[in-house]
């Protein structure tokens, strides 16, 4: 990594940070006119007039702009002001993750037998020991069971044992943070993850007999679907999907649907995490395990891998490179902390928690030169209340990963404004779509958006702004965010 010019204007720095607001705001104005800036006591005109017409709160916000051959912002406002960054936060995870892991790391998938094979027949356990691939997919559990299939193994006459030592996070309550427990973003890491916790549930309307079924992909052993939905012949409008109602029984829950579903809509999906990950794991394991002609009917415990047992197959995950791109640009939280419990395991021994990945991204700071007096990691995916850090050390963070190797895996993982991700629908007929990687945060009270743009002259600029204000994830924020982006494009 090379530190050293931007390390050293970092530590510089730090120095003014106890400065008053007036006094950086005057320093500013000396040093970039407004004639180069277009700004408006401190802020570009247009900023503060989508300020001034959403009401927003011009003391709520922090910027930094700074062109990536510059070694000067021409725009800092509240830039040391700890805020809460959301998703945004997603940045230092990757950025660590890249630069101690490598954007070449993969995550293995071991499976384990614990008796001898005769015949086609395991006379015992089956053992899956994962290591916290955050993108372990149905098609990848397949690809296993194929490999075990073609190594002569037909029937399991012991158990599937699940083994997720290699994390070891705390009990979570998933609806801890929201009270939206069933929602994707909620779901909780694990070593052993499918699908990312999710359960797919497919709604398929039959015109002809006036129905609409519903089905889970894959089949979870301890979800049961109750399908009260009423087929409409109404034209369809658009995201309305019924209502979904969860009772957890003792065994396992009860998932009813209650609405009406226009038969028009045709097939549609919802994703919710509804299963047991062992749940989810029984299901499709004995689902395609099936398919593939094998035979099991064993159950499911989770447990470590004993002593004795045999490896006898492994898969490798996609790089990393390729894990953060749907990471950032879908914004995926449970990604991402595998990632960050990854890195814990990495540096300071298995079991990965989330202590030892606060530990692993500190000392990656202090390695890169970073002091970030006020900077609060959180769980490292921004899904946090306690999650800070200042637009300045964003900015810091994004000027160094530019000069930095792993600068084109970074900046590929980020949504394109306009074409992709979650900034797929911003300014889409602007001039600025296609030339803004942007990652975006959004919690109640919080917008934020951080990345880089490509100003119509051909100059690229970091970009960093932190909105935390009541009511502004309400359009609010991403209104001022869009004047600011749209002023940097116009930069020279």
């Amino acid at each position: 990594m090379q530190t050293g010019k931007t390390s050293l204007f970092a530590r510089a720095r730090l120095e003014w940070a106890p400065m008053n607001s007036l006094f950086r705001t005057l320093s500013f104005a000396l040093l970039f006119p407004l004639a180069q800036t277009g700004c408006a006591a401190g802020l570009p005109h247009a900023v503060d007039e989508a300020i001034a017409r959403h009401k927003a709160d011009r003391d709520a916000l922090g910027i930094w702009v700074q062109a990536v051959d510059s070694s000067e912002p021409i725009l800092a406002w509240n830039e040391d002001e700890p805020q809460n960054p959301a998703s945004v936060m997603k940045l230092v995870t990757t950025a660590a993750a890249l630069d101690i892991l490598g954007p070449a790391y993969t995550w293995p998938t071991d499976a384990y037998v614990t008796a001898p094979i005769k015949n086609g027949v395991l006379q015992g356990d089956l053992v899956l020991k994962g290591y916290g691939n955050p993108m372990f997919q149905t098609e990848d559990l397949w690809k296993l069971l194929r490999g075990l299939r073609e190594k002569g193994i037909k029937n399991i006459q012991g158990d599937l044992v699940l083994d997720n030592t290699f994390f070891n996070p705390p009990p979570e309550d998933p609806a801890a943070f929201d009270g939206q427990p069933y929602k994707p973003y909620n779901a909780l890491p694990d070593a052993l993850l499918l699908n990312q916790r999710a359960t797919r549930f497919v709604f398929q309307p039959d015109p002809a007999s006036g129905k609409v079924m519903v089905a889970s992909d894959p089949p979870a052993p301890g979800v049961r679907i109750e399908n009260r939905i009423t087929a409409s012949r109404k034209s369809c409008a658009g995201s309305d999907l019924p209502d979904m109602h969860v009772a957890s029984t003792g065994q396992g829950a009860v998932v009813e649907f209650v609405g009406s579903y226009a038969l028009d809509c045709g097939t549609r999906d919802l994703y919710r995490v509804v299963a047991e990950p062992q749940d989810m794991m029984l299901g499709a394991f004995r689902s395609l395990w099936e398919e593939l002609g094998g035979q099991f009917k064993g159950d499911v415990r989770i447990g470590s891998t004993p002593a004795g047992a045999r490896k006898i197959d492994s898969i490798d995950s996609r790089p990393l490179a390729d894990v953060i791109r749907p990471m950032n640009k879908w914004s995926s939280n449970v990604m991402t902390r595998q990632v960050l419990l990854t890195l814990s395991a990495e540096q300071f021994g298995p079991p990965g928690n989330p202590d030892k990945g606060q530990r692993a991204i500190d000392y990656w700071l202090g390695t890169q030169g970073f002091q970030w007096p006020e900077f609060v990691l959180g769980n490292g995916s921004g899904l946090s209340r306690e999650s800070r850090i200042s637009a300045r050390h964003l900015g810091e963070l994004l000027m160094h990963v530019y000069s930095s190797p792993y600068m084109p895996e970074f900046t590929a993982s980020l949504p394109v404004a306009g074409v992709d991700g979650t900034v797929r629908k911003r300014m889409k007929h602007e001039e600025i779509a296609g030339r803004a990687h942007l990652k975006t945060g959004t919690l109640n009270g919080v917008r934020a958006v951080a990345g880089y743009v490509l100003s119509r002259s051909g100059r690229r600029y970091v970009v960093v702004t932190l909105h935390n204000q009541p009511g502004v994830e309400n359009g609010i924020g991403s209104r001022v965010q869009d004047a600011l982006l749209k002023w940097v494009y116009e930069q020279p």
